[in-house]
This record gives structure tokens, C-alpha cells and sequence, in this order.
């Protein structure tokens, strides 16, 4: 053992007073994490979130870590100052500030997000705080809801009696159950959960999915259906199928809204006899004057948020590109577009599963991208933000110990193993170390 190089197994044992100096710094990131997992509670749960991104910038101070901003971040960081900069040129100051404060907070969220979780264990526990929140409203949601239309159902799926909370919007609760669904997948491909924690998922998935259609909103239950069929459809071909979803999502998000399958649009919108309005509960009349507002000002728009108080209708864009074009212009279009690629194109490269997740995300909010307001949800960005370190968190997963090699997530996209990251070798890629074959050799 003479020859043993002083390292992590032959080295001297640490002294009382390092274990108790990192102590604090062990409590502090335990505390980051469950101050970042009450937001992600309170994103579906609270009325009032202008507290939310001081919290964020607490749990940031408390990991103990100064941020590295990656692709993503600096991308999202982009965005947020473009959102800023509109307030120079807006044409509704009140509207814009409140705008720079709702894309402010969730460019913090996924900053945030991705420098606090570095373990599985991190992603379950805000994951699961999300899911927490969501079945928080899924019971609220069935126990005294708000109801709109006739006083009851004539059936299950009659759509024409809408279910909400008092206070909330009922399009946008219905956004984040199906927010929800995606992150219970997501959760569900960390691998070796126990088979009772996988059978808790199904039955979340399943209450959320009833709340949606509790609520009635067409585009939530069209991202669920949709959702379900690429999942099917995407496990025997999952690139092809993500190539599909990669090329048919961009173009329908541009090209519907300024007119194109307008005919296709209004059968689908009378497939629910009793909810048909024949313009898409007022979307296809607020689209062109969403475009030509977006041509006033083809680059840079005429405010965040501005479209929605200037609009004759009184209503938004309803559309993420007519929202983004109207408001913030082609840089604005441009530079979100770039942070959804860059959060989604890494989990595509990991492997065959994360192809599925990839496209999986884009095919569910399609529809909600479409014809509702999520770009500026902190429930959109969560589960964004989570997706996104699907490959550092399967890339720090130790491949070899002692010779003996342990199978990955599904297809190497998460890993079997939750915990922290691996402390096998010196520079932590799994790999044994030196000392491990000297102990080795001699047990021998």
C-alpha cells in the first residue's frame, strides 16, 4: 500500500473541523433547493407572484455557487433585455412594465432553475412540488368550482359547461394541468422509482387530465390528445417522429395564424357542436389585426404586452408568434424561438428517449401555443427549464465502478441511480481510480 497515491481513499481522513465548516455550506444548498421547490408550489397555486422572483434570487445566493450561464441562459438573458429595451419604444408604459416584470420572472426561473438542480434528487423535488401545486387545484378545481355555461353537464365530455376556480383563469388553469401531465412523464423516466411511486404518477396524470376536461378548454384537452398520440406513435421511430414535430410545429405556429388551413380550423372548431363559434371563440378575428400591428413595426414591435391594450377586441393575439411579432417585433420572435431550441435541441442529441421528450414537449403545447397566452407562464418555463438539464444530469452519471458498469434511464437519457453526482474519479467521470486497482490488486 506503500504505493498508493495520497487521493480520495488513501488520503488522511478530514479532520471534525472541515465536516463542520461544510456543514453550513451543505445546509445552504439544501435550503436553495427547497426555497426553489415552494416557488415551483406556489407557480400553480398563489394569486400573487410578484414576491416569487425575489425568492428565486435568495435561493441563487444560498447554493453557495456562482452562476455559469450557459447557451440557454445567455439566450433567455437576451430576451429579457430586448423585453426591457421595449419600454423605450412602447406605445402602453403601464402594459410593458408589467410584461418586463412576468418575462423577468420567468427568465429567473429558468436561470434559477438550472443552476440549482444538479441531482436527480433536486429535479424530483421541484418537479414534484409542481405536481404538488397542480393537484392542490385539481382538488379546489372539483370540490367548489366556478362553473360557466348551464348549470350542468348533459355528459362528460359536454364541453359546454366549463368548470374553474373563482379568481383564476380558466384557460390558463387548464395550461398548467397539462404543464403538469408533462412533467409527471417527465419524472417518470428517472428510472428505479419504486413501482408505487410510478403507479402515483399515472394517477396524477390521470387527475389532471380530468381537470382539464373539468375545465372545457378545447386547446389543453387537443395538447393532451395530441400528446398521448406522439407517444405512441414515437416509440418505434422516435427521430423520425421528432423530426416530424421539429418541422410541423414551427410551420403551423406561423403559418395558421396568417390564414393558411383556415378551412381545417373551422371544421375542428365545429367538432364540439355545443362551444362552435365559428371563428375560434374570436381568435380569427383578432389575428389579422394582430398582423398588422406586427407590420407597423416589423423588427421590434410596439411594446411587451402593448398588443392587448391597444387592441379593438380587447383581448390578446391569442397566438405565441402574433403575440411576440405584435409586441416585440422579429427580434422578439427571434430570440424566443432561439431559447425553445436551445432548451429542447440538447435532450433531442442525448439519446432515442430524449428524441421522444423533446418532441413530446413541443407536440403537447402546440395547440396551446397556438391559440392561447403562455409565453410570459412561469408554468411554461418550469417545466421548460426542467427539460432542459435532461443531458448534464444523464452526462454526470457514473458509467463504471470497480468494473462494474450499470445501465442508464431509458435509452441513457436519465439515470437509474438518484443521489448526488458521482465522486468516483478525479475529474468525476466514473471512471475508477488509481487507488481503486492498487486495493484491488492486493485484496487479490
Amino acid at each position: 500500500m506503500g504505493d498508493v497515491p495520497p487521493g480520495f481513499l488513501s488520503g488522511p481522513a478530514r479532520p471534525l473541523s472541515t465536516h463542520l465548516r461544510r456543514a453550513p455550506r451543505r445546509y445552504a444548498t439544501l435550503a436553495s433547493v427547497a426555497i426553489l421547490s415552494g416557488v415551483a408550489f406556489l407557480v400553480c397555486w398563489s394569486v400573487d407572484q410578484t414576491y416569487l422572483a425575489p425568492a428565486l434570487l435568495v435561493a441563487v445566493a444560498l447554493s453557495g455557487r456562482c452562476p455559469r450561464p450557459g447557451l440557454l441562459d445567455v439566450l433567455a438573458l437576451l430576451l429579457g433585455v430586448w423585453v426591457v429595451a421595449s419600454l423605450g419604444w412602447t406605445v402602453d408604459t403601464a402594459a410593458t412594465r408589467s410584461s418586463v416584470y412576468l418575462y423577468g420572472t420567468c427568465v429567473l426561473l429558468l436561470v434559477t432553475v438550472r443552476h440549482v438542480v444538479t441531482t436527480i434528487r433536486d429535479l424530483l423535488a421541484v418537479g414534484g412540488s409542481f405536481l404538488a401545486g397542480c393537484l392542490v387545484r385539481t382538488y379546489e378545481l372539483i370540490r367548489d368550482p366556478s362553473i360557466g355555461g348551464d348549470l350542468g353537464r348533459a355528459g362528460a365530455f359536454d364541453l359546454s359547461v366549463r368548470y374553474g376556480i373563482e379568481g383564476f383563469n380558466i384557460n390558463l388553469t387548464a395550461y398548467t394541468m397539462v404543464a403538469g401531465v408533462l412533467l409527471a412523464v417527465l419524472l417518470g423516466t428517472v428510472g428505479e422509482l419504486p413501482r408505487a411511486a410510478r403507479l402515483v404518477l399515472y394517477a396524477i396524470v390521470a387527475l389532471l387530465g380530468y381537470a382539464v376536461l373539468l375545465s372545457g378548454t378545447r386547446g389543453a384537452l387537443a395538447a393532451l390528445l395530441l400528446g398521448a398520440a406522439y407517444l405512441l406513435c414515437s416509440r418505434a421511430t422516435p427521430r423520425a417522429c421528432w423530426l416530424v414535430a421539429a418541422v410541423a410545429v414551427p410551420a403551423v405556429l406561423l403559418l395558421v395564424p396568417l390564414g393558411v388551413g383556415e378551412a381545417t380550423l373551422l371544421r375542428l372548431d365545429g367538432l364540439v357542436a355545443d362551444r362552435a363559434t365559428g371563428d375560434l371563440a374570436g381568435r380569427m378575428l383578432v389575428w389579422p389585426e394582430a398582423v398588422a400591428t406586427w407590420e407597423q413595426s416589423p423588427l421590434a414591435g410596439i411594446g411587451a404586452g402593448a398588443f392587448m391594450a391597444v387592441s379593438s377586441w380587447g383581448i390578446g393575439a391569442h397566438s405565441l408568434v402574433l403575440t411576440l411579432g405584435a409586441d416585440l417585433g422579429l427580434v422578439g420572435v427571434l430570440c424566443y424561438a432561439a431559447v425553445l431550441a436551445a432548451a429542447v435541441r440538447p435532450v433531442e442529441r442525448a439519446s432515442r428517449q430524449g428524441a421522444r421528450l423533446a418532441g413530446l414537449l413541443l407536440v403537447t403545447f402546440l395547440p396551446i401555443w397556438l391559440t392561447g397566452h403562455w409565453e410570459d407562464a412561469l408554468a411554461a418555463w418550469l417545466p421548460l427549464a426542467l427539460f432542459s438539464l435532461v443531458p448534464a444530469l444523464s452526462a454526470d452519471r457514473p458509467q463504471g465502478i470497480g468494473g462494474r458498469h450499470h445501465r442508464s434511464g431509458p435509452d441513457g437519457v436519465l439515470s437509474r441511480r438518484g443521489g448526488r453526482r458521482s465522486m468516483v474519479g478525479p475529474g468525476r467521470t466514473g471512471e475508477p481510480t488509481p487507488q481503486v486497482d492498487v486495493l484491488t490488486q492486493h485484496a487479490l
